[in-house]
Protein backbone atom coordinates (compact mmCIF):
# COMPACT_ATOMS: atom_id res chain seq x y z
CA UNK A 1 0.00 0.00 0.00
CA UNK A 2 1.42 3.37 -1.19
CA UNK A 3 1.56 6.29 1.01
CA UNK A 4 -0.92 7.81 -0.86
CA UNK A 5 -3.54 4.92 -0.38
CA UNK A 6 -2.71 5.41 3.52
CA UNK A 7 -3.84 9.02 2.90
CA UNK A 8 -6.97 8.62 1.17
CA UNK A 9 -8.09 5.61 3.38
CA UNK A 10 -11.83 5.73 5.17
CA UNK A 11 -11.94 5.58 8.70
CA UNK A 12 -14.02 2.70 8.40
CA UNK A 13 -11.10 0.78 6.04
CA UNK A 14 -8.43 2.33 8.56
CA UNK A 15 -10.37 0.88 11.61
CA UNK A 16 -10.37 -2.37 10.09
CA UNK A 17 -6.88 -3.37 9.08
CA UNK A 18 -5.74 -1.56 12.38
CA UNK A 19 -7.74 -4.60 14.14
CA UNK A 20 -5.83 -6.84 12.03
CA UNK A 21 -2.30 -5.42 12.62
CA UNK A 22 -1.90 -5.04 9.22
CA UNK A 23 -0.79 -1.66 9.34
CA UNK A 24 -0.67 0.96 12.39
CA UNK A 25 -1.97 4.31 12.80
CA UNK A 26 1.39 5.79 12.93
CA UNK A 27 2.01 4.42 8.82
CA UNK A 28 -0.97 6.82 8.19
CA UNK A 29 -0.14 9.77 10.60
CA UNK A 30 3.51 10.09 8.70
CA UNK A 31 2.01 9.75 5.17
CA UNK A 32 -0.47 12.73 5.83
CA UNK A 33 1.85 14.72 7.65
CA UNK A 34 4.77 14.25 5.03
CA UNK A 35 1.82 14.72 2.31
CA UNK A 36 0.45 17.96 4.11
CA UNK A 37 4.23 19.44 4.03
CA UNK A 38 4.32 19.19 0.32
CA UNK A 39 0.62 20.00 -0.62
CA UNK A 40 -0.70 22.42 2.09
CA UNK A 41 1.58 25.65 1.43
CA UNK A 42 -0.47 25.64 -2.10
CA UNK A 43 -3.77 24.57 -0.88
CA UNK A 44 -3.43 26.71 2.84
CA UNK A 45 -6.29 24.93 4.50
CA UNK A 46 -4.20 24.45 8.11
CA UNK A 47 -3.77 27.30 11.28
CA UNK A 48 -2.00 25.30 13.87
CA UNK A 49 -0.27 21.83 13.39
CA UNK A 50 0.20 19.30 16.45
CA UNK A 51 2.24 17.01 14.28
CA UNK A 52 4.52 15.90 17.10
CA UNK A 53 2.03 15.52 19.57
CA UNK A 54 -0.25 13.29 17.03
CA UNK A 55 2.67 10.96 16.58
CA UNK A 56 2.93 10.13 20.15
CA UNK A 57 -1.01 9.58 20.28
CA UNK A 58 -0.47 7.27 16.99
CA UNK A 59 2.29 5.02 19.00
CA UNK A 60 0.13 4.97 21.84
CA UNK A 61 -2.57 3.70 19.46
CA UNK A 62 -0.97 1.49 17.94
CA UNK A 63 0.25 -0.39 21.05
CA UNK A 64 -3.30 -0.64 22.22
CA UNK A 65 -4.09 -2.33 18.85
CA UNK A 66 -0.67 -4.93 19.90
CA UNK A 67 -2.16 -5.37 23.05
CA UNK A 68 -4.59 -8.47 24.26
CA UNK A 69 -5.62 -7.31 27.32
CA UNK A 70 -6.68 -3.16 26.15
CA UNK A 71 -9.45 -2.70 24.09
CA UNK A 72 -9.43 -0.02 21.39
CA UNK A 73 -11.95 2.77 21.16
CA UNK A 74 -14.21 3.69 18.65
CA UNK A 75 -11.88 6.03 16.65
CA UNK A 76 -8.28 4.25 18.17
CA UNK A 77 -5.77 6.26 16.15
CA UNK A 78 -7.87 8.22 13.59
CA UNK A 79 -6.40 11.23 11.86
CA UNK A 80 -8.98 14.18 12.66
CA UNK A 81 -8.62 17.69 11.57
CA UNK A 82 -11.07 20.23 13.89
CA UNK A 83 -12.16 23.25 12.45
CA UNK A 84 -10.95 26.58 14.13
CA UNK A 85 -14.42 27.54 15.47
CA UNK A 86 -14.72 24.74 17.71
CA UNK A 87 -12.73 24.50 21.36
CA UNK A 88 -9.75 22.05 21.56
CA UNK A 89 -8.57 22.42 25.46
CA UNK A 90 -5.10 23.72 25.52
CA UNK A 91 -4.95 25.25 21.81
CA UNK A 92 -5.64 28.24 20.24
CA UNK A 93 -8.81 28.92 18.56
CA UNK A 94 -9.25 31.92 16.70
CA UNK A 95 -12.42 31.69 14.60
CA UNK A 96 -10.48 33.30 11.44
CA UNK A 97 -10.30 36.57 13.15
CA UNK A 98 -6.82 38.38 14.26
CA UNK A 99 -9.02 39.89 17.17
CA UNK A 100 -8.24 36.13 18.72
CA UNK A 101 -5.06 35.19 17.34
CA UNK A 102 -3.65 34.72 21.07
CA UNK A 103 -6.99 32.80 22.17
CA UNK A 104 -6.41 29.62 24.00
CA UNK A 105 -8.99 27.62 25.27
CA UNK A 106 -9.45 26.07 28.62
CA UNK A 107 -11.95 23.12 27.77
CA UNK A 108 -12.96 21.51 24.93
CA UNK A 109 -16.46 21.88 22.96
CA UNK A 110 -18.91 18.72 23.47
CA UNK A 111 -17.93 17.03 20.07
CA UNK A 112 -14.31 17.74 20.11
CA UNK A 113 -14.36 16.26 23.79
CA UNK A 114 -16.40 13.06 22.34
CA UNK A 115 -14.66 12.04 19.48
CA UNK A 116 -10.90 12.57 21.78
CA UNK A 117 -12.48 10.64 23.87
CA UNK A 118 -13.36 7.86 21.36
CA UNK A 119 -9.51 7.53 20.16
CA UNK A 120 -9.20 10.27 17.61
CA UNK A 121 -5.51 11.68 16.76
CA UNK A 122 -5.84 15.32 16.45
CA UNK A 123 -3.08 16.83 13.95
CA UNK A 124 -4.11 20.09 12.74
CA UNK A 125 -7.08 22.99 13.12
CA UNK A 126 -8.40 24.12 9.46
CA UNK A 127 -9.33 27.05 8.11
CA UNK A 128 -12.49 29.33 8.07
CA UNK A 129 -13.39 32.74 7.07
CA UNK A 130 -13.79 35.17 10.09
CA UNK A 131 -16.05 34.46 12.53
CA UNK A 132 -17.62 31.46 10.09
CA UNK A 133 -19.11 34.20 8.08
CA UNK A 134 -18.47 33.40 4.52
CA UNK A 135 -19.29 30.80 1.91
CA UNK A 136 -15.17 31.78 0.83
CA UNK A 137 -12.30 30.42 2.98
CA UNK A 138 -10.38 33.28 3.19
CA UNK A 139 -9.47 35.58 6.15
CA UNK A 140 -6.49 38.09 6.99
CA UNK A 141 -5.25 35.60 9.24
CA UNK A 142 -4.81 32.76 7.21
CA UNK A 143 -5.50 34.27 3.69
CA UNK A 144 -6.80 32.33 1.34
CA UNK A 145 -7.48 28.56 1.10
CA UNK A 146 -7.71 27.20 -2.18
CA UNK A 147 -9.63 23.70 -3.65
CA UNK A 148 -7.42 20.68 -4.12
CA UNK A 149 -8.56 19.70 -7.22
CA UNK A 150 -8.06 22.89 -9.06
CA UNK A 151 -6.29 26.05 -7.11
CA UNK A 152 -7.76 28.68 -8.91
CA UNK A 153 -11.18 27.95 -6.89
CA UNK A 154 -12.15 27.82 -3.36
CA UNK A 155 -13.19 24.83 -1.39
CA UNK A 156 -16.15 26.42 -0.15
CA UNK A 157 -17.09 28.26 3.34
CA UNK A 158 -16.93 28.37 5.91
CA UNK A 159 -15.37 25.05 7.40
CA UNK A 160 -13.28 25.04 3.77
CA UNK A 161 -10.31 24.23 5.57
CA UNK A 162 -11.94 20.57 6.51
CA UNK A 163 -13.46 19.68 3.26
CA UNK A 164 -10.17 20.88 1.72
CA UNK A 165 -8.21 18.86 3.78
CA UNK A 166 -10.39 15.59 3.31
CA UNK A 167 -10.17 16.12 -0.22
CA UNK A 168 -6.02 16.74 -0.28
CA UNK A 169 -5.83 13.78 1.75
CA UNK A 170 -4.14 15.30 4.38
CA UNK A 171 -6.77 13.62 7.23
CA UNK A 172 -9.35 10.75 7.35
CA UNK A 173 -11.93 12.69 9.62
CA UNK A 174 -12.78 16.20 10.01
CA UNK A 175 -14.82 18.52 11.93
CA UNK A 176 -17.26 21.61 10.52
CA UNK A 177 -20.02 23.95 11.87
CA UNK A 178 -22.72 24.82 9.65
CA UNK A 179 -25.17 28.02 9.99
CA UNK A 180 -26.70 28.22 6.12
CA UNK A 181 -24.15 25.27 4.27
CA UNK A 182 -20.86 25.88 6.18
CA UNK A 183 -20.42 21.57 6.27
CA UNK A 184 -22.48 21.47 2.90
CA UNK A 185 -20.87 23.99 0.96
CA UNK A 186 -17.33 23.17 1.54
CA UNK A 187 -18.45 19.30 0.82
CA UNK A 188 -20.18 19.80 -2.17
CA UNK A 189 -17.31 21.97 -3.58
CA UNK A 190 -14.06 19.56 -2.54
CA UNK A 191 -16.37 15.93 -3.63
CA UNK A 192 -16.65 14.89 0.20
CA UNK A 193 -19.54 14.36 2.62
CA UNK A 194 -20.89 16.56 5.33
CA UNK A 195 -23.77 15.98 7.66
CA UNK A 196 -26.00 18.91 9.46
CA UNK A 197 -27.65 17.01 11.83
CA UNK A 198 -30.71 18.45 13.51
CA UNK A 199 -30.79 20.72 16.18
CA UNK A 200 -30.03 18.99 19.28
CA UNK A 201 -28.63 15.89 17.91
CA UNK A 202 -24.99 17.07 18.35
CA UNK A 203 -24.46 18.83 21.65
CA UNK A 204 -22.19 22.25 21.16
CA UNK A 205 -20.66 24.66 23.28
CA UNK A 206 -21.84 28.27 24.19
CA UNK A 207 -22.68 30.35 22.59
CA UNK A 208 -23.02 28.28 19.25
CA UNK A 209 -25.94 26.02 21.98
CA UNK A 210 -28.08 28.67 22.01
CA UNK A 211 -28.49 29.35 17.96
CA UNK A 212 -31.11 26.81 16.27
CA UNK A 213 -29.33 27.52 13.40
CA UNK A 214 -25.73 26.43 14.33
CA UNK A 215 -24.63 23.18 14.58
CA UNK A 216 -22.07 20.90 14.46
CA UNK A 217 -21.28 18.25 12.27
CA UNK A 218 -19.23 15.22 10.67
CA UNK A 219 -17.26 16.03 7.40
CA UNK A 220 -15.70 12.70 6.07
CA UNK A 221 -14.59 11.16 2.67
CA UNK A 222 -17.71 8.38 3.04
CA UNK A 223 -21.21 8.42 4.34
CA UNK A 224 -20.29 5.38 6.96
CA UNK A 225 -17.38 7.65 8.29
CA UNK A 226 -20.22 10.69 8.68
CA UNK A 227 -22.71 7.60 10.47
CA UNK A 228 -19.51 6.55 12.41
CA UNK A 229 -18.67 9.64 13.93
CA UNK A 230 -22.56 10.77 14.30
CA UNK A 231 -22.90 7.76 16.53
CA UNK A 232 -20.07 8.72 18.69
CA UNK A 233 -21.01 12.76 19.10
CA UNK A 234 -24.56 12.73 19.28
CA UNK A 235 -26.66 12.35 22.75
CA UNK A 236 -27.46 14.56 25.68
CA UNK A 237 -24.59 17.38 27.35
CA UNK A 238 -25.21 19.56 30.29
CA UNK A 239 -23.42 22.23 29.31
CA UNK A 240 -26.17 22.46 26.08
CA UNK A 241 -29.30 22.29 27.12
CA UNK A 242 -31.05 21.51 23.72
CA UNK A 243 -29.42 18.58 23.24
CA UNK A 244 -31.06 15.63 22.61
CA UNK A 245 -31.29 11.72 23.46
CA UNK A 246 -29.17 9.67 21.27
CA UNK A 247 -32.01 7.27 20.71
CA UNK A 248 -31.02 7.07 17.22
CA UNK A 249 -27.45 4.44 16.55
CA UNK A 250 -26.50 4.88 13.26
CA UNK A 251 -25.30 1.02 11.32
CA UNK A 252 -22.02 0.11 11.05
CA UNK A 253 -23.06 -1.54 7.30
CA UNK A 254 -24.74 -0.33 4.45
CA UNK A 255 -28.23 -2.13 3.71
CA UNK A 256 -29.34 -2.55 0.23
CA UNK A 257 -31.37 0.02 -1.39
CA UNK A 258 -32.94 -2.41 -3.81
CA UNK A 259 -36.49 -1.31 -4.47
CA UNK A 260 -36.38 1.75 -2.61
CA UNK A 261 -37.18 5.26 -4.26
CA UNK A 262 -35.50 8.69 -3.98
CA UNK A 263 -37.43 11.59 -4.59
CA UNK A 264 -35.16 14.65 -5.60
CA UNK A 265 -35.51 18.30 -6.59
CA UNK A 266 -32.76 20.52 -9.04
CA UNK A 267 -34.83 23.44 -8.60
CA UNK A 268 -37.95 23.34 -5.85
CA UNK A 269 -39.37 24.44 -8.79
CA UNK A 270 -38.28 28.29 -8.18
CA UNK A 271 -34.35 28.07 -8.32
CA UNK A 272 -32.28 28.82 -10.99
CA UNK A 273 -29.70 26.63 -11.79
CA UNK A 274 -26.71 26.75 -13.59
CA UNK A 275 -26.69 24.14 -16.77
CA UNK A 276 -23.75 22.91 -16.08
CA UNK A 277 -24.97 21.62 -12.76
CA UNK A 278 -28.26 20.49 -13.94
CA UNK A 279 -27.00 18.32 -16.87
CA UNK A 280 -24.82 16.28 -14.28
CA UNK A 281 -28.37 15.07 -12.33
CA UNK A 282 -29.69 12.21 -13.14
CA UNK A 283 -32.41 11.84 -15.95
Amino acid sequence: MTDDDLCYLTAKDALKLFRARKISPVDIIKAQIARSEVINPAINCFTDRYFEEALDQAKAAEAVYASRSERPRPLEGVSLAVKDAQRLKGTRTTHGSLIFIDNIEDHSDPMIERLSSAGAVIHVRTTTPEFCLSGVCHSRAWGTTHNPFNMDYGPGGSSGGSGAALAAGLTTLATGTDIGGSIRIPSSACGTVGFKPPHGRNPDGAPNCFDRYNHCGPMTRSVLDAALMQSITAGPHPLDHDSLRATIELPERAGSLKGLKVAYSIDFDYVNVDPDSARLAPS
